[in-house]
C-alpha cells in the first residue's frame, strides 16, 4: 500500500486512476475517470464549448452519460430546446448513454444495476454526484467547463483532497432513516465544513442500513461541500474504523436520536422534529435524488396506509427512476399513496430545484425530502421549506402540520 494513503479508500481510488502528478494532499494532479455524467442543465454550456471548438471526436464518448431529468418533460421552449441540443450532440459524437426523460434522475439511475462499482472514479457535472459514494466508489461533482474537458480528453484535474473520517456512533430511534443520520452530520459539520475533504463514513448503524439509506447519506454529504462521500463499511481495510486510518475522524453521536428536521434557509439548521411539532404545512414533497428510491416509497406507503392526506395539504410523490416507479407500482405502494390522496408524477427532479411541478406560492410552507431548503429554492422567496425524512413527511401530510410519525402510525 502507498504509505501516503494510510487507510483511505478515497486516496486509494485516486491513486489507481492517477495519470499525472502525485497523491499528495492539496497537489493538483490529473486523473482518468471510469464514468462521466452531465444533465440537461449543466451539459449545455459544455456542449457549447465543444461545438464551438470544432472537435472531430471525443475521447470519452463511450464513458459518458447525459441525462434529461431536471426540467423534463420539457416545461417550456427553453427546456425543449435543451433536450434537442443534447440529443443532437449525443448523436454527433456517439455518446454512450443518452438517458431520455422519464428514465430517471441522474443520481438514482446512474447508480442502479451495477453501472458503477466499488473502487471506480466517477465525475458528474452536479454537486450531488457524491451519491455514488454509498457504493464505495469515489464520485464527485465538477463544473461544466471540466465536463467539456473530460469528455474531450478523457482526463480531469483535481486538487487532492484530505480524508476526513465520519464515525456514526450509537443506535438511533426506530423512526430514524438515513436522512436523519445525514441531517445530524450536516448539523455537526456545517454547510461548507468539509470543503476540500473526502468523507469516509462508517459505524454500526451504517452497516445496518439498507443501500438506499446509504445513498441518502452520501447524497446529502454534498451539503457539507465535501469533494466525495464514501461509505467504507464494505471495504473494511479502509475508512475510519480500519487499523491503518491515520486521518482526523469526527464522531457523529446518534444514540437514541429521534427524527430530524431542518428549518427553512439551510439544511444545517437541524433540530429534533419534536421541537417543531405543530407548524402548519401546505405541501409535502417526497422524491428527488435524496429520497426517491424504493425504500422511500415503501416507508411512505406504510405511513399512509388506510389514512387520508389532510384536505389542506398537497402531497406530491415522484419516484426517482423508471425502475423505482415500476417496482413500487407492482408492490402496491403507489396505489396506497394515491388512495390516501397523494399525486404521483413520472421520474423527474420536479420541484427540488424550483424547476417545475409543485412550485410554492407566496408564504406557503412545504416539507420536502430533498436536499436543499434555501430561500426561494422551490418558488416564491417568501415561501418556507423544511427538510425531513420520509416518515416525518408522510405523517405531516396526514396531520396537516409537522408531527412525529408515531402520532399517526400505531
Amino acid at each position: 500500500m502507498n504509505d501516503l494513503i494510510k487507510g483511505s479508500l478515497g486516496l486509494k481510488i485516486l491513486d489507481d486512476h492517477l495519470v499525472e502528478g502525485t497523491i499528495m494532499i492539496n497537489d493538483y494532479s490529473v486523473f482518468t475517470p471510469d464514468h462521466i455524467m452531465g444533465h440537461d442543465v449543466t451539459s449545455i454550456p459544455a456542449i457549447d464549448m465543444i461545438n464551438g471548438s470544432g472537435l472531430p471526436y471525443l475521447r470519452s464518448s463511450m464513458r459518458t452519460s447525459l441525462y434529461l431529468d431536471h426540467f423534463t418533460p420539457p416545461k417550456d421552449k427553453e427546456s425543449a430546446e435543451a433536450c434537442r441540443v443534447i440529443k443532437e450532440f449525443s448523436n454527433r459524437y456517439g455518446i454512450r448513454d443518452l438517458v431520455n426523460w422519464g428514465e430517471g434522475i441522474c443520481h438514482i439511475h446512474l447508480f442502479e444495476d451495477d453501472k458503477v462499482k466499488k473502487g471506480q472514479l466517477v465525475i458528474g457535472a452536479d454537486s450531488h454526484t457524491t451519491t455514488g459514494g454509498a457504493l464505495g466508489a469515489f464520485c464527485m461533482g465538477i463544473g461544466s467547463t471540466d465536463l467539456a474537458a473530460a469528455m474531450a480528453s478523457g482526463e480531469f484535474w483535481l486538487q487532492v483532497p484530505e480524508p476526513l473520517g465520519i464515525e456514526f456512533s450509537g443506535i438511533p430511534d426506530v423512526w430514524c432513516e438515513g436522512k436523519d443520520l445525514a441531517l445530524r452530520m450536516i448539523s455537526r459539520l456545517g454547510c461548507g465544513g468539509a470543503r476540500d475533504r473526502v468523507l469516509e463514513m462508517d459505524g454500526k448503524i451504517i452497516r445496518w442500513l439498507s443501500e438506499d439509506g446509504r445513498f441518502t447519506i452520501s447524497n446529502l454529504a454534498a451539503e457539507t461541500s465535501a469533494v466525495g462521500a464514501l461509505i467504507t463499511s464494505e471495504a473494511r481495510e479502509y475508512g475510519p474504523l480500519s487499523p491503518d486510518w491515520e486521518w482526523k475522524t469526527d464522531v457523529i453521536e446518534v444514540d437514541d436520536m429521534g427524527p430530524q428536521i431542518s428549518r427553512p434557509g439551510s439544511p444545517n439548521d437541524t433540530d429534533d422534529v419534536d421541537n417543531l411539532e405543530g407548524k402548519i404545512v401546505d405541501q409535502v414533497f417526497v422524491g428527488s435524488c435524496t429520497n426517491g428510491r424504493i425504500d422511500d416509497m415503501r416507508v411512505l406507503a406504510g405511513v399512509l396506509k388506510g389514512k387520508k392526506v389532510h384536505p389542506d395539504v398537497r402531497l406530491l410523490v415522484i419516484p426517482g427512476s423508471r425502475a423505482v416507479y415500476s417496482i413500487s407500482e407492482k408492490a402496491g405502494y403507489l396505489k396506497t399513496i394515491i388512495d390516501a390522496g397523494g399525486v404521483i408524477s413520472m421520474p423527474t427532479c420536479g420541484p427540488c430545484a424550483g424547476g417545475f411541478l409543485g412550485i410554492l406560492a407566496d408564504g406557503e410552507v412545504a416539507i420536502s425530502t430533498s436536499n436543499r431548503n434555501f430561500t426561494g429554492r422551490m418558488g416564491e422567496p417568501t415561501s418556507k421549506i423544511y427538510i425531513s425524512g420520509v416518515s416525518v413527511a408522510g405523517a405531516s401530510a396526514i396531520k396537516g402540520m409537522i408531527v412525529h410519525p408515531e402520532e399517526v402510525v400505531s
